[in-house]
């Protein structure tokens, strides 16, 4: 099985997509239940194999050793699925203070008209910037993610991606002082 699993890595390090497709066949079903110990929810686990593979695929010349392989596809899982359990966590403290304090935000229709003005005041900024830095401001900011999350998807160093923000922040104020982002 080292053997194969050696020919597999140096065959994907080659950009050999059927070499990917028998590591995946390999590797999903265990990586499948293993997120299912973590999430009640068979789609949330789907997209975590679907994401511990992407991230494979994307950084598949980084593989140094195919003897720790097992190891290093099932840190990319548990990294994801604790990431995907703390957003979890925020959208469920913010469901409960929504449920809680509901009445007083659901009935107060100045600050939904302020509130929507000002986002849609806020895209109309962020669509003057340039692609990839709006990319970057987004992935942060709506998708939650981490800096070195968006460095690794959009393929950039986690400086440059610390520039983008650095710079959209500075954007932002300057034309909303006093709004936090």
């Amino acid at each position: 099985m080292i053997n194969d699993l050696d020919d597999l890595i140096g065959r994907l390090k080659k950009d050999d997509k059927e070499a990917f497709n028998l590591l995946f066949y390999m590797y999903a079903e265990k990586l499948f239940k293993f997120s299912l110990t973590f999430f009640n929810d068979e789609a949330e686990a789907e997209e975590i194999v679907q994401e511990v593979f992407l991230k494979i695929w994307l950084n598949r010349q980084a593989i140094r050793n195919p003897a720790t392989f097992n190891s290093y596809i099932y840190t990319i899982a548990k990294n994801l699925i604790f990431n995907n359990l703390k957003k979890n966590i925020y959208k469920k403290k913010y469901e409960s203070f929504f449920y809680s304090n509901g009445e007083k935000y659901r009935n107060d229709t100045e600050n939904e008209v302020f509130y929507e003005e000002t986002r849609r005041m806020i895209d109309k900024a962020l669509d003057q910037l340039p692609r990839k830095r709006k990319e970057v401001f987004l992935m942060s900011r709506r998708d939650g993610l981490k800096n070195r999350e968006i460095a690794e998807k959009l393929d950039i160093s986690i400086k440059t991606v610390e520039t983008h923000m650095s710079l959209t922040l500075k954007y932002l104020k300057s034309h909303f002082p006093g709004i936090t982002l």
